[in-house]
């Protein structure tokens, strides 16, 4: 199933004081029903890191109980929680017996360790959000968490427990939508797992989502809802890139957390050179790419300093042609001096570009433009 994610964590007198968390989750069935479901809790004597946490545990705990494995996407205004995902972090205090870089005990293990438990059977990718920029999700999240902290409230009865709660599922699928048009508007949800009987409950009230009035939606807003791009910030909707991975050497790819929005690609194999050799290196991933894209593939800034490397190519194009289940992404090149490439290390990186439109070549007597002048003419400042 498809599932989209949003949480927030809130604090009170941050680092004891009540706190609390709130999540909304939707899920898409393969024939197009959207079912909605909130979350949220509250703790006497926490942290406002601890209940971003406890957001992003509470919505994977709850998709686990549908027993069938989800892919999609969690929304977080919380750098802490999912740089820990896209800049590997979590990755490396594993491998360091869960000891930061500056050898303290990381912080929150039993959540975190909690949380790669109930991530596990899925594929999930993080996306931060900015906080308190009226993005409607996340508003809506940061309300429930606040609520549950003020509801928990302060106390110095160390008594008082930590609470949850969760509303029923709700169709956000009308019974005219395609997705039902053939039949009874109930069984928009028919195929999802229902060991949850709450999800019983959202199939009774699909009816009742008819006679709430709900604007139509077209068969295009069938796909599950994801927060809006922002055209003024030259955003455009997330796409899908179909990864298989065909060596269990190398880590899982993350989204672009940078600026120029670069994806890095690992060795897949160690691979000894002398100078002057030539050697295709395996990056260990097949992908088939959105339609009306290719990949660019160019080396990392770092890649000759570290490794003594050029790309032969200079810059590598895939296109969403060479998507087969054999089809290995390699990197071609040339060592300049005797190196070593270990299995991953990071020597290279790609983006996504839309395809040049096709062209069609018009012969002319004349331009109708004025010379420009030779290569190297417009000077040197």
């Amino acid at each position: 199933m498809k599932v989209v994610i949003f949480t927030d964590g809130a604090a009170r007198g941050n680092p004891d004081g009540p706190g609390g968390y709130g999540a909304v989750i939707r899920i898409r069935n393969e024939k197009g029903g959207i079912l909605e479901k909130e979350l949220s809790g509250g703790y006497p004597h926490t942290t406002n890191n601890r209940m971003e946490l406890m957001g992003v545990i509470a919505a994977l705990e709850e998709i686990g109980r549908l027993g069938e494995p989800c892919e999609g996407l969690i929304y977080s205004d919380s750098r802490y929680v999912v740089d820990a995902f896209l800049k590997n972090w979590i990755t490396n205090w594993k491998k360091n017996g869960w000891v930061t870089a500056s050898k303290t005990p990381v912080k929150n293990q039993d959540l975190w360790m909690r949380l790669l438990d109930a991530i596990a059977p899925h594929r999930m990718n993080f996306r931060w959000v900015k906080g308190h920029a009226d993005h409607p999700e996340n508003e809506r999240c940061d309300r429930l968490a606040t609520s549950a902290a003020d509801k928990i409230g302060w106390s110095l009865d160390d008594t008082v427990q930590p609470f949850t709660q969760a509303s029923e599922w709700i169709s956000l699928t009308r019974a005219g939508d395609d997705a039902a048009a053939a039949g009874d508007p109930a069984a928009v949800s028919s195929d999802v797992v229902s060991n949850d009987p709450a999800l019983k409950t959202a199939r009774s009230s699909l009816p009742a989502a008819k006679a709430a009035g709900r604007p139509a939606r077209t068969a295009a807003s069938s796909a599950i809802p994801v927060p809006p791009a922002d055209p003024s910030l030259g955003q455009e909707p997330p796409q899908t890139i179909r990864i298989r991975y065909l060596s269990d050497k190398i880590e899982k790819l993350q989204p672009p957390t940078n600026s120029a929005n670069w994806i890095d690609l690992r060795a897949a194999e160690d691979v000894e050179l002398k100078k002057g050799d030539f050697r295709l290196i395996s990056l260990g991933v097949a992908m088939k790419l959105p339609e009306g894209y290719e990949a660019h593939i160019v080396p990392r800034s770092s890649t000759y300093k570290n490794f003594g490397i050029i790309q032969a190519n200079h810059h590598g194009v895939v296109d969403n042609a060479y998507c087969g289940d054999g089809d290995l992404w390699r990197m071609p090149v040339i060592a300049m001096r005797d190196t070593q490439i270990h299995v991953n290390d990071r020597i290279c990186q790609f983006r996504i570009e839309r395809r040049q439109p096709d062209i069609i070549f018009e012969e002319v007597d004349h331009l109708d433009s004025e010379d420009r002048g030779g290569f190297g003419s417009t000077g040197v400042q």
